[in-house]
């Protein structure tokens, strides 16, 4: 009997995973393993970039895993899995909340781990709630019972320690499953179910508030540095890329004008890697005496000789900073990892705005995760097409176009936005419909070793 689908995907894995290894072992990486007690580089692609053969052969290795799972899991089990999720994350958010994870951390042998009736005791807490909390943490990886009722860390938690990435994503925001929870009847039930303002979302129904979502944090000063902090995470992710993937040495314009640029991240990671640039970081009032004090400690240098400065702009408002001598960047405005995730007419408004600035040599980037289409999810394409400069002659594999589990976080931001502004992640054919609408044009597209592409627009002449 043939199994064509389950014996494409199985060969399709062992490609990628041979790949992975040969990549891992160029890279002088060495071997992954949950048991190590010790960070692995690339755990942290903020701080760590791989080879594009290494990135697209993890990205290839983790589709298979998920259309293998969607592939043989029971429908029912599934859905189940999708129905408790909510309750993983809430259980990794508990201990951070407790600071169980830096007590494991500090532990003279963290590998071994010790009693949950310890941390119980230690931390004031009831062991028979603490112990299914952290086998739930243990089923999804993140710890690992060493015997029965004893945890330790493992590799991946360590990202929570204190001071860590992890950590600085503050996903237990306050109010984010109550958005969740409101989205289905937004959708389908509320009178604003036709609407695309971006005042009138699931948000605001979570929320109790007739405020905008961007409107709300100004309101609400106390959840400002959380949130920045949070998306100056998620944006760091892609920072190493968009510096060494970009083609920055070919820009005709000495100065970049970080749109929305938020604490500053991005621009200063070009400026160390160019520094003949000079930068401008444009973000709202109440987000700029932030950015100035960030950058003062960080980049004092380049403050105090004007190199870098920072400057308070409402992006609906008319670009003060026009002509050839600029090129503009909007990462954290229009798509994923954004602080204002605007619909069509907003966001036609902001790129308009910008057009009208650019000179006919100056360039506009948008740092995006791009939607792709999934049109045949049973379209076969040749696994090393997804990794090399691939001849055809290889054997075919059944792997979605948009890499399936590989681009989950892509497609649950896109509802994100959507639950939050009444925005979306788009595919390029909405991009360029988009673009031409704010009379710009795009003129190349750089795909990033991240889940990000960089689109780059000129005046549509």
């Amino acid at each position: 009997m043939a199994h064509a689908e389950l014996d494409r995907l199985q060969a399709c894995l062992n490609f990628a995973l041979d790949t992975l290894r040969k990549e891992m072992d160029n890279s002088q990486l060495p071997p992954l393993s949950q048991h190590n007690s010790v960070e692995h580089p690339l755990d942290d692609p903020t701080t760590y970039l791989p080879s594009t053969a290494l990135f697209n052969a993890r990205r290839l290795s983790l589709a298979c895993l998920g259309e293998l799972k969607n592939l043989i899991q029971p429908p029912l089990d599934k859905r189940l899995d999708e129905k408790f999720s909510a309750y993983s994350a809430a259980s990794v958010d508990t201990l951070i909340k407790t600071s169980i994870i830096d007590y494991l951390s500090d532990l003279s042998n963290p590998s071994e781990g010790i009693p949950a009736t310890e941390l119980a005791s230690t931390f004031g807490l009831d062991s028979q709630k603490l112990v299914p909390i952290l086998r739930c943490c243990a089923a999804n990886g993140w710890v690992r019972e060493t015997r029965d009722s004893s945890f330790a860390l493992n590799r991946c938690s360590r990202t929570f320690i204190k001071g860590h990435a992890g950590r600085r994503l503050n996903l237990s925001t306050p109010g984010f499953m109550s958005v969740v929870g409101a989205m289905p009847r937004w959708v389908t039930e509320s009178d604003w179910k036709l609407s695309r303002s971006s005042a009138q979302t699931a948000f605001q129904i979570a929320f109790k508030t007739p405020l905008q979502r961007f409107s709300w944090v100004t309101q609400n000063p106390q959840a400002l540095i959380p949130l920045a902090d949070h998306l100056q995470v998620l944006g760091d992710t892609s920072t190493p890329s968009i510096v060494a993937d970009y083609p920055w040495e070919q820009l005709k314009t000495p100065i970049i004008v970080d749109c929305g640029g938020g604490e500053g991240g991005l621009v200063s990671a070009i400026l160390d890697a160019h520094p003949s640039f000079q930068a401008i970081v444009q973000d709202m009032e109440n987000v700029v005496a932030l950015t100035s004090s960030i950058m003062k400690e960080r980049r004092p240098r380049d403050i105090e000789s004007g190199t870098l400065k920072v400057e308070a702009h409402d992006l609906f408002q008319s670009q003060p900073r026009i002509g050839n001598e600029y090129s503009f960047i909007l990462r954290h405005i229009l798509p994923m990892y954004q602080r204002h995730d605007w619909p069509d007419e907003e966001a036609a408004a902001i790129l308009g705005n910008v057009a009208h600035a650019l000179g006919p040599k100056a360039n506009h980037q948008i740092n995006i995760s791009m939607s792709i289409p999934n049109v045949d999810s049973t379209a076969t394409t040749s696994a090393e097409s997804f990794l090399l400069d691939g001849d055809g002659k290889h054997s075919d594999y059944c792997v979605p176009s948009h890499f399936g589990s590989a681009s989950k976080l892509v497609n649950a931001y896109s509802v994100h936005m959507l639950s939050l502004m009444n925005g979306c992640e788009r595919s390029l054919r909405e991009w360029e419909n988009l673009v031409k609408r704010s009379g710009l044009r795009i003129t190349n597209v750089y795909p990033l070793r991240a889940h990000a592409s960089v689109i780059e627009c000129a005046i549509d002449a």
